[in-house]
């Protein structure tokens, strides 16, 4: 009977401890399926998260285009205050009808939030995301994705920056440039740069600057050495603390030496991307940011934007035009000036039907003379090319009066001038410009000077000659600069030529060839243009380089019809700076 107990005991023990073997070999396998269960919820809420991640990003570039597209497009609304500015900052347009919505129910104001839900079979996942502005960098955007399955819960985070890259929204947009380099000399350039460079030629020098040259992110007019000019800018504008200014070689080389400048320690560069390697910023300033070879920026690398969606630089014969593909830029500006302006050429004058001269015979006078002379001059002798059409008067054309003091020009619509030069002489002072759409409906007019197609004469400005010393600025009894703006776009060349006294001109530019300053002139506004020098030897090679300035003014949403043409005058860049999972 003891044997008995006994092996019933041993028994009773062996079954207790498989009964807990089985236990626990199945409570592990009850944990592994939980453990496997959240882990592919959580997964599953991890790609749901980014799903919408996804889509936000596709929705916010398309709504980032559209505000830029309505903002260029109207020529009309107030620019903003920098470069810095993000057109989305009011709102997101996400239905793209025009009008941010701001209701009860449904707000696109920011922080924008929205949820949605993603089919995944018999389930379901739901996402929402928000969307915000970076609040210590007004052109960036954070977008945040929560994702739900089941449960389970993801996050998902994306910084972005949202970007205009065309030329205009440069205070220097150079092309291919020529034999020399893109820049020379002590030129001082506030606001940002980008060069387009030669594609057969990646290791060109394209900037070598290793004298007085800087690139400066800010500006105050106020200061010392504008000569008060700060009153012909609106006053939110007069200093601008952050131009958001980049530095962008797509393809050549940057040497830094002496005591050139790239930013500064206290107010930096957004970015400065040269080349296809880092070694193509090489050499070293003096004594600033000598551990980055003398460039001062937020961020460095190689060029940034993609090769295929990259700006180029625009020619009116190699640019389609953004309203008529089937046009090019030089079509569109002769048909805006015909329809929307006047065009001059020898023993020519075109504009609307039913328009009507309100002095032909002067203006057919001056214009004769002017063929004789192969350039238009504005100097001492009135000219009056206006004309009334449809209630208004004048509604296009150009006139100039040289009895005032200072001499005053006035454009209406688009001026284009073809196998002339146009020479601002001004009497030797102050030329005062009002800038006028067609029918006076804006603030905005643009002259555009193109060479003969058959001889090659003309297509070239020269505000100056060498007798006079001429500024060319805006009438504020009319409008301060960017509320009015003026586009000075030549075929061939722009010369702001110094007499005796440093010539300061506020426009819009664009040399089809090259922009030449001269010693101590500041020009205010942007340049686009091949090759930009400075020189006050004044030989075509520009070799003599010497100091002069350039303020980066935004003046992108009050820009001129013929200038809004070039189709790459819109680059919208959206990059994604930071990416994280929670």
């Amino acid at each position: 009977m003891k044997q008995q107990g006994i092996a019933l005991v041993v028994t009773l023990m062996i079954l207790v401890v498989v009964g807990v073997l089985v236990f626990g070999a199945s409570f592990t396998a009850m944990v592994e399926q939980w453990v496997t269960r959240n882990d592919r919820t959580a997964t599953v809420a991890f790609y749901v998260a980014e799903a919408g991640l996804q889509e936000a990003k596709t929705r916010l570039f398309q709504s980032y285009r559209y505000a830029l597209v309505r903002a260029v497009g109207s020529g009309n609304s107030l620019p903003s205050r920098s470069e810095c500015s993000n057109p989305l900052a009011a709102g997101i347009d996400w239905n793209r009808d025009g009008v941010i919505e701001d209701t009860a129910t449904y707000s696109e104001k920011l922080p924008f939030t929205y949820t949605a839900t993603l089919p995944l079979g018999e389930a379901q996942g739901r996402y929402t995301v928000t969307i915000d502005t970076d609040p210590t960098r007004p052109r960036f955007m954070v977008v945040r994705s929560v994702g739900v399955f089941a449960g389970a819960r993801s996050t998902v985070q994306a910084t972005v920056e949202l970007s205009n890259t065309g030329p205009w929204n440069y205070a220097i947009f150079s092309g291919a440039g020529a034999a020399n380099q893109h820049l020379n000399g002590g030129a001082t350039i506030r606001g940002g740069l980008y060069v387009v460079g030669d594609p057969n030629a990646p290791e060109k020098v394209v900037i070598d600057a290793r004298g007085d040259f800087s690139m400066k992110n800010g500006y105050d007019l106020t200061g010392p050495g504008y000569g008060g000019v700060h009153t012909r800018v609106n006053p939110e504008m007069r200093r601008l603390d952050n131009l958001c200014a980049t530095l962008r070689v797509q393809y050549g080389r940057v040497e830094v030496g002496g005591s050139a400048q790239y930013g500064e320690p206290t107010n930096r560069l957004l970015g400065a991307y040269v080349g296809d390697e880092e070694a193509d910023i090489f050499g070293s300033a003096a004594g600033v940011c000598t551990n980055t070879k003398g460039v001062c920026a937020d961020d460095r690398g190689v060029f940034d934007l993609d090769p295929n969606l990259a700006p180029r630089f625009p020619t009116f014969d190699g640019t389609r035009c953004s309203t008529d593909r089937n046009l090019t830029w030089r079509q569109c500006i002769q048909k805006e000036a015909e329809a929307q302006g006047l065009r001059i050429m020898p023993g020519n004058l075109r504009y609307p039907g039913g328009a009507l001269l309100n002095d032909p015979g002067g203006c057919a006078t001056f214009l004769s003379q002017s063929a004789t002379a192969g350039a238009i001059v504005l100097d001492q002798d009135p000219v009056d090319c206006t004309y009334s059409l449809s209630g208004y008067n004048p509604a296009g054309g150009f006139r100039y009066d040289p009895t005032r003091n200072p001499p005053r020009l006035e454009v209406y619509g688009t001026l284009e001038i073809v196998g002339l030069d146009l020479k601002l002489v001004g009497r030797g002072r102050t030329i005062e410009y009002r800038a006028y759409s067609f029918a006076q409906r804006g603030k905005n007019a643009a002259i555009v000077v193109e060479r003969d197609p058959i001889s090659g004469a003309g297509g070239s400005i020269l505000i100056g000659d060498s007798s006079a010393n001429v500024s060319l600025l805006p009438d504020t009894t009319y409008a301060t600069f960017p509320n009015q703006v003026l586009a000075l776009l030549a075929e061939r060349e722009v010369h702001q030529i110094r007499k005796t006294q440093p010539s300061h001109v506020m426009a819009v530019i664009y040399a089809g060839q090259r922009f030449r300053t001269q010693k101590d002139n500041v020009t205010y506004g942007t340049i686009v243009t091949n090759e930009f020098c400075t020189t006050s030897a004044g030989g075509n090679n520009c070799n003599a380089g010497q100091k002069a300035e350039v303020v980066y003014i935004p003046t992108l949403q009050n820009l001129p019809a013929a200038a809004r043409y070039p189709e790459s005058t819109l680059a919208a860049s959206f990059q994604i700076t930071s990416y994280e999972r929670r």
